[in-house]
């Protein structure tokens, strides 16, 4: 079963159409994946999104960074092939299908990348390592086929 995890961090508290791009895919994606495989990592800077969407399971990110937030949510949705969404980048039906028919590919786009469970572990061991700095699932992405020899399809 593919869980989806939002990966909120300190840097987007400012934007302000961010509820309503939130809105809008979390619409989406309760439609197509189901609302109880929803997560959500978020600073603690965004608590006001517990009123706002009481659905989604939440996730403290304490740091506010990206990493540190990807890291505790692949920690907790571990044993599911993952979904990771950046909510700056729009997701549409047409991006969603081409996720979904991915097959047993890991896949890397803008804004999102579809973890599949036996590479789980491995992406979770290097993200920890790099947890405490600044960075992109790209470049993360890029250290597990440096180290692991894991491959991701980039679309």
């Amino acid at each position: 079963m593919i869980k989806v995890l939002l990966v909120l961090h300190k840097a987007l508290s400012n934007r302000e159409d961010l509820l309503k791009k939130l809105e809008e895919e979390l619409n989406l994606l309760s439609k197509v994946m189901g609302p109880d495989s929803i997560y959500a990592v978020i600073p603690s800077e965004m608590k006001d999104l517990f009123d706002r969407f009481p659905e989604l399971v939440f996730i403290r990110n304490d740091k506010g960074s990206f990493l540190y937030g990807l890291y505790k949510g692949l920690r907790k949705l571990r044993g599911n092939h993952v979904l990771v969404l950046d909510p700056v980048e729009r997701l549409t039906k047409e991006k969603l299908a081409q996720v979904l028919s991915a097959g047993k590919k890991n896949v890397l786009s803008k804004g999102w990348a579809l973890l599949r469970l036996m590479d789980l572990d491995y992406v979770i061991r290097t993200v920890e390592k790099y947890r405490e700095k600044e960075g992109s699932m790209e470049e993360i992405l890029e250290e597990v086929y440096k180290e692991y020899g894991i491959k991701y399809e980039i679309v």
